[in-house]
């Protein structure tokens, strides 16, 4: 049976020119509930989704001519070919994420915050380091399932592409799914500098995420 396949291909906006008057204008410490699920989920950073192949087919080819249909006419004699269609429409969607970007780790930090204090007590003011790799994430159990236990090594198919047309190689894969994992994901990271100096130019127009991966899984055995 086919397997289920997880693929990416999407502009980041994280380098763009923003639009005026987003919540991410504001000061974190101001952030109400629906700035901060803007900037998680609909903001420069957070600009796309992936969705997972998950309908398999059934085809045959034709020992006269060699065509491969859907018929189910005379299977003794026809080679099956199995295959898996790809609907947007009817699969999930997941969150592909920036998150190397401080407003998005602002952002999450005051959720947990939030979540962690019940009582409404005086909280220090919101401060996060600079992240010292580019991270693009994938939220979801099912693409960690996917990536954790892909075919492909990574390293060949995850890759951001440059605006000026180089590449940027993967450095290293987490799969973020214990229990204080909050939201499960998948971050990819690359290196942001060579010898000290950044690596994508900050007057870029855009970088777009490459990723690829097929899910491993045991064929059943036939019966006989």
């Amino acid at each position: 049976m086919p397997q289920p396949t997880l693929t990416s291909c999407f502009v980041l906006a994280a380098i763009l020119a923003f639009p005026t008057n987003a919540p991410w204008d504001k000061p974190a410490d101001q952030w109400s509930a629906g700035d901060m699920n803007k900037i998680l989920e609909d903001s420069p950073w957070a600009p796309s989704k992936v969705t997972i192949e998950t309908k398999y087919t059934q085809r045959y080819t034709d020992p006269l001519t060699g065509l491969v249909n859907t018929s189910g006419i005379n299977t003794q004699n026809s080679n099956p070919v199995p295959g898996v269609e790809i609907s947007r429409g009817s699969t999930p969607a997941y969150y592909v994420k920036w998150m190397s970007a401080k407003t998005m780790r602002l952002a999450l930090e005051k959720i947990h915050r939030m979540r962690l204090n019940v009582a409404g007590g005086a909280q220090p003011p919101l401060k996060v380091e600079d992240s010292p790799d580019y991270v693009v994430a994938i939220e979801g159990d099912e693409p960690i399932r996917i990536l954790r236990n892909a075919k492909e090594d990574l390293h060949d198919t995850v890759f951001i592409e440059l605006d000026n047309g180089f590449t940027l190689d993967l450095a290293s894969v987490q799969f973020l799914d214990g229990a204080d994992s909050d939201p499960i994901r998948t971050e990819f990271h690359f290196p942001r500098q060579i010898e000290g100096k950044p690596i994508i130019d900050p007057d870029s127009e855009r970088v777009i995420f490459h990723c690829r991966a097929t899910a491993k899984k045991e064929m059943p055995a036939a019966k006989t």
